[in-house]
């Protein structure tokens, strides 16, 4: 499941990174079970107490959950606080679901901006080249997508915000998939994606909120011109 860490550099961090990023791409789902602390100890090639230390950080941020004489679980983010989020966005107007995005996706890019390591920026452009060959395959395409989205709100370093995001997803993929479904509206979202990563790469904050500004306003023009039941893309 998981590669050897190469080097001895805060080794519980790079477990943390490593774990969140699988989480991150939908590599791990909310309850998947993880291997245990000796088996990871191996595949990691680190001691079980790095393992330990990373599994406190990760349970710590509400990414695993430890149910002893169990084993180690993937959280699921629809719980306590996440949830009123996921209620509140099944039953949002149009409006209001993009007044919310606006709201935490800008100021996300914004930080991921001026926060995003090396890796952050790989993965990001790694999901939106993923994107690019799955142009003509929606269901492929609103996977990365999503992917693209909350690898930006995990650059940004706000724990909080990439659990509210997770939860978005989950009760708004049939209104992305729908949305994404207007002609000309995937090439589209693809060159704002790209538009977004730039500014990041290039840690412009401000030209990295006002690109996811112009996204949102983009897909949001787009789907008022769609008499369907959609609520939005991510």
């Amino acid at each position: 499941m998981f590669e050897p860490i190469s080097d001895n550099v805060a080794l519980s961090q790079k477990i943390v990174a490593k774990v969140t990023d699988a989480i991150t791409r939908g590599e791990l789902r909310p309850g998947d079970r993880l291997p245990t602390e000796r088996e990871m100890a191996s595949q990691f090639q680190v001691s079980r107490t790095s393992i330990r230390d990373a599994i406190k950080i990760l349970t710590g941020r509400g990414l695993l959950t430890v149910k002893h004489g169990v084993g180690i679980f993937v959280a699921d983010p629809n719980k306590s606080v996440e949830d009123s989020w996921a209620a509140e966005a099944h039953s949002a107007n149009l409006r209001d679901l993009f007044e919310i995005r606006k709201m935490l996706e800008t100021e996300a890019s914004f930080y991921a901006a001026e926060r995003a390591s090396a890796e952050d920026i790989k993965r990001i452009s790694e999901i939106l080249d993923e994107a690019l060959l799955h142009e003509s395959d929606l269901q492929s395409l609103s996977l990365y997508d999503a992917r693209f989205h909350v690898a930006i709100a995990e650059a940004s370093k706000n724990l909080l915000l990439v659990k509210v995001m997770w939860s978005l997803l989950e009760s708004l993929e049939e209104g992305r998939r729908s949305s994404l479904q207007i002609p000309g509206r995937a090439a589209v979202s693809i060159r704002e994606h790209q538009a977004i990563l730039k500014a990041i790469t290039e840690h412009d904050a401000n030209g990295a909120r006002s690109a996811m500004l112009a996204h949102l306003t983009s897909v949001e023009g787009s789907v008022q011109t769609r008499p369907v039941e959609i609520n939005t893309e991510l």
